[in-house]
């Protein structure tokens, strides 16, 4: 048998490549380069942002020490004010710290680097206006300026409290149109008042006060550009609770009132929700602020001043109703709000960044009338309600055991026949104001001894024959003003 073996070869395929991939090699030497590149480009723009970061932080820093020292300044004249008023004279003045204290130290101080002085004016009797001016130069774009300011008064002085048991009207002034008065404050010679705003209308009223027999209207041509509510000065700061969707909070520079513009706006602040701030009261540099009941937002709202960066958010609190009225007394915010089981509520707001209801948390007045407004005066909470044909709309409460009120003693109530919209309070004295949509007697002066001692309150009874919205009592001049829509009101002691 033969056999025959087979041999396969196999051909070897050879296989064309287009044109174009010669060039395969090149193209990805061109894309490694490109990628270094934009990674370069990347690498320089992170730096880039950290040198920049890092001067932010350094410039921000320069700035926090200046503000430190402005208002350590403002303090030492504090201080050295209440060691002796007739030491805090007038002029620009350096300040030392020795063994006895604060004292004055040339006309500036140099500081590592910062110089700093106050320049201390007089604006009437036993009444000081404090500027603390901080600069720095340390190049490079390092430098600024720091300006804090305020007031001081002779405290130890004993202030002359009239007869007010006698009140009379001295004097009265009508704005024409239809303005709708809301709040009023007084700052030094002049009273500003804010309204709703209605078609001609401002926002915002400003009066010259210094004779108060003869108020005159100034700043006509400001437009605040919102109807404003809750106002209060402090400073030579003006603080507005409007309806402005952005910026419900406002705070502007009062130094000249009589050429206020919008350009005085320092500081601004935009509530949750829209336009609901209602009421506003200061402590320091904290903020608080009370807006109209909101399912989603709370209403009671902490924030933090600031003269020369944006204010800041602390805390905010739920309280379940609109806070109509805000009174802060000793660490405790004092509401009066349309919560239906709760027209009284009581904040502990030691802690700005903290707020919690303070134990017991408040009082679910007689029936269902909002809370409408609160004043204290020394140990006794006075809140005043919309009317109610089964209560009484005024009541005092004692605080003087605890934060919230836990009678007995009292309440005591006030029968008014209408809303209470405002009430006033001369510190330290037995006269309280209230003043409402009463059918008559629309401002009614009240003997607080009298009132906790279960006698008949009303000392005095004044008929405007239109419902007043605001009252305030200057201790500067002894006197008491009060608004109705469109009029302003000065009254006297006997």
């Amino acid at each position: 048998m033969s056999v025959r073996l087979y041999t396969e070869k196999k051909k070897k395929r050879v296989v064309s490549l287009p044109p174009s991939s010669g060039m395969h090699h090149g193209s990805l030497l061109l894309e490694a380069i490109l990628a270094i590149a934009i990674f370069a480009v990347f690498l320089g723009g992170i730096g880039l942002s950290l040198v920049l970061g890092e001067r932010s932080t350094t410039a921000g820093g320069d700035r926090t020490r200046a503000a430190f020292l402005a208002e350590q300044q403002l303090e030492a004249v504090r201080q050295m004010r209440t060691v002796s008023f007739a030491s805090v004279t007038t002029g620009d003045h350096g300040l030392k710290l020795n063994a006895s204290g604060w004292s004055w130290s040339g006309t500036l101080v140099n500081n590592n680097g910062y110089t700093s002085w106050v320049t201390v004016t007089s604006k009437g009797t036993d009444w000081l206006e404090v500027e603390s001016n901080v600069t720095w130069n340390f190049g490079n774009t390092r430098s600024g300026s720091v300006l804090l300011t305020t007031q001081l008064t002779d405290w130890q002085k004993i202030a002359t409290v009239g007869n007010w048991a006698s009140m009379t009207k001295i004097a009265e002034s009508t704005i024409s149109g239809s303005p709708d008065f809301h709040s009023i404050a007084i700052s030094g010679m002049f009273a500003y008042v804010t309204s709703t705003q209605a078609p001609g209308d401002t926002g915002l009223y400003i009066f010259n006060v210094s004779n108060p027999a003869s108020p005159v209207r100034v700043a006509s041509s400001f437009d605040l550009g919102a109807s404003a509510y809750g106002i209060t000065a402090v400073d030579n700061r003006l603080y507005i609770a409007t309806n402005d969707t952005t910026k419900e909070v406002q705070v502007y520079d009062i130094t000249d009132p009589t050429n206020l513009t919008t350009g005085n706006l320092i500081n601004s602040f935009d509530l949750a929700g829209d336009g609901k701030a209602r009421s506003i009261a200061i402590y320091g540099s904290h903020v608080f602020v009370g807006a109209l009941d909101d399912a989603i937002n709370d209403q009671l709202t902490a924030v933090q001043m600031s003269e020369t960066n944006p204010m800041t958010l602390l805390s905010s609190l739920n309280v379940s109703g609109s806070v109509l009225g805000l009174a802060l007394q000793n660490g405790y915010a004092y509401l009066a709000n349309s919560y239906n089981v709760g027209e009284f509520h009581v904040v502990d707001i030691f802690d700005p960044e903290n707020m919690v209801f303070a134990p017991g948390v408040g009082i679910d007045m007689p029936d269902t009338q909002d809370g409408n407004v609160m004043a204290i005066s020394g140990t006794s909470a006075l809140i005043g309600r919309l009317q109610g044909s089964t209560i009484s709309e005024l009541t005092l409460y004692d605080i003087g055991l605890s934060p919230v009120p836990s009678p007995p003693p009292g309440p005591w109530t006030l029968e008014t026949d209408g809303d209470i919209r405002t009430i006033a309070t001369i510190y330290g004295n037995k006269y309280a104001f209230i003043g409402g949509s009463m059918t008559s007697n629309q401002i009614r002066v009240l003997d607080l001894i009298q009132f906790a001692q279960g006698a008949g309150p009303v000392v005095k009874n004044y008929d405007t024959e239109s419902t007043i919205h605001g009252l305030v009592y200057d201790w500067q001049t002894d006197r008491m003003f009060a608004i109705s829509s469109s009029s302003l009101y000065v009254f006297a002691p006997g």
